[in-house]
């Protein structure tokens, strides 16, 4: 049986049965005529499972071709993402290599390009090595966030993987939330250590503005956890940050790790923040005036 054919549970093939059967019954018009009810898929009835019948005669359902549910699921995840709102169209293909403004850094922006697309074709082999990404520059707006971004839109859209985005002040500051809760999960964690265990089992996670935090013993404690925890289980980490690893101010054992993790890119020491608002402000003045 394929994957999208759903025999169990039991309670799963009951409820999209009955949501099937309230489907059936014919609708009356005001003039008492019936009439069929207007369904984008009238195989699913916008269920979103497919009622059938096996070579034995018992009714089980799946997923509908109309790919109802997977479109379900593929939402469920960009919004689990927690991607930017101005990065959440943004792909590797649609990155931008000519804003920049010399030669020099176009080569180094195409090249990080061309890593990113081979990145994700070949994602498949590369996630069973647990190996990142590590964007660096030592300018702001270089375009660093905005490609690990895409690498995350990419696996998301293209090979259904679970990722996530967040900064460094984000995880540490959901951390820090924690610290008042004195409630125990069912395993006996901690509402902190729930926190830690969720981020260290999340498949893809983008790390944005590493090394921006101050370098705390807390801060420092957090983050060995975190990343040892992700390094052990092979998870992917794409790191976006204004520093080379070894000019990281961190622990050296979370330094250690992030090498060990992630392959260094190289990104051009040139914001294009300035040269892509000027062109989002000339495309929105050529459509204003209608040209």
């Amino acid at each position: 049986m394929d994957e999208g054919t759903i025999r169990e549970p039991e309670a799963m093939k009951t409820l999209a049965m009955k949501a099937l059967a309230t489907l059936r019954p014919p609708h009356l018009n005001d003039s008492g005529e019936t009439t069929v009810p207007a369904y984008n898929c009238m195989i699913c009835r916008d269920t979103g499972w497919e009622n059938l019948k096996d070579e034995r005669g018992y009714d089980y359902v799946r997923e509908c071709s109309c790919g109802l549910i997977q479109r379900q699921r593929m939402k469920g995840k960009l919004k689990f993402a927690s991607i930017p709102k101005e990065f959440e169209d943004q792909t590797v293909e649609s990155f931008m290599t000519d804003c920049y403004s010399t030669p020099q850094n176009r080569e180094l922006a195409t090249m990080a390009k061309t890593i990113a697309q081979r990145y994700v074709e070949k994602f498949d082999e590369i996630q069973e090595t647990g190996k990142g990404l590590y964007f660096y520059s030592n300018v702001k707006g270089s375009g660093k966030t905005r490609l690990a971004v895409s690498i995350a839109n990419d696996l998301i859209r293209n090979k259904m993987i679970s990722a996530k985005f967040a900064t460094t002040i984000q995880i540490l500051d959901q951390i820090k939330a924690t610290w008042g809760e004195k409630a125990r999960s069912e395993d006996g964690s901690t509402s902190e250590q729930k926190l830690i265990n969720d981020v260290i089992s999340v498949p893809v996670l983008v790390i944005d503005d590493i090394g921006v935090e101050g370098a705390k013993d807390w801060v420092n404690e957090r983050f060995y956890n975190i990343l040892n925890g992700r390094m052990i289980e092979k998870r992917i980490t794409i790191f976006t940050t204004n520093c080379r690893m070894e000019d990281l101010k961190l622990d050296e054992r979370i330094v250690n790790r992030i090498i060990k993790m992630a392959l260094p890119i190289e990104f051009p020491a040139e914001s294009i923040r300035v040269s892509l608002a000027r062109k989002e402000n000339n495309d929105l003045l050529d459509r204003l005036l209608g040209q």
